[in-house]
């Protein structure tokens, strides 16, 4: 499968592919997968608990509202903005236009380029950052929500039930054992 942005909805705003992270998720539990269910289970919890923990550490060490891969990309992205130059277009769009002699519209408050990179990932392309310059608005304050640090577990909300859940007595099954049937057939 490859990846092309032009038939890509802006749904997802996010530059990886649902097949790709289940793909690296099936190749982390390959050790797991010949256990028995429970220990199985138990080996794709402790996975899971060491990643959740593995990107909490990476997120305290972000140094800014925003998360350390963002912020990355940002930084290189604001290395060529010298080299386009915005023009207002007329309400809320502008024209920018590239030392190469490339055009694209950026529409801020639809948050879209004729790029459509700021659709797809959700973090403003090269285009997108001219314009909010020109326009002199804070660039993070464009970013979609999660790409913040302070979204995660401790935003969620606490929950308010008193009862304890235990899990169904267990019941025998009806009917004979089928070790006990098994050693009868091989017998007779």
């Amino acid at each position: 499968m490859f990846f092309n942005g032009n038939v890509q909805t802006g749904r997802a705003v996010s530059d990886v592919l649902i097949s790709n992270m289940c793909e690296v998720f099936k190749g982390k539990i390959e050790k797991g997968r010949d256990k028995p269910v429970i220990g199985c289970f138990e080996y794709i919890r402790e996975y899971l608990m060491k990643r959740i923990c593995n990107v909490m550490k990476e997120m305290k060490k972000a140094k800014g509202p925003l998360t350390p891969t963002t912020t990355d990309i940002l930084a290189a992205r604001k290395t060529v903005v010298s080299q386009y130059i915005a023009r207002w277009n007329g309400g809320d769009k502008y024209q920018v236009t590239g030392a190469l002699g490339d055009q694209h519209v950026v529409d801020v408050m639809n948050k879209t380029c004729t790029c459509r990179k700021w659709e797809l990932i959700g973090i403003p392309f090269i285009h997108a950052i001219v314009t909010l310059n020109k326009m002199s608005k804070d660039l993070e304050a464009e970013l979609d929500i999660y790409k913040w640090v302070h979204n995660g577990r401790s935003m969620w909300p606490k929950s308010e039930c008193p009862t304890k859940l235990i899990p169904p007595p267990h019941r025998t099954q009806v009917g004979r054992l089928r070790k006990k049937e098994d050693k009868v057939r091989v017998k007779g």
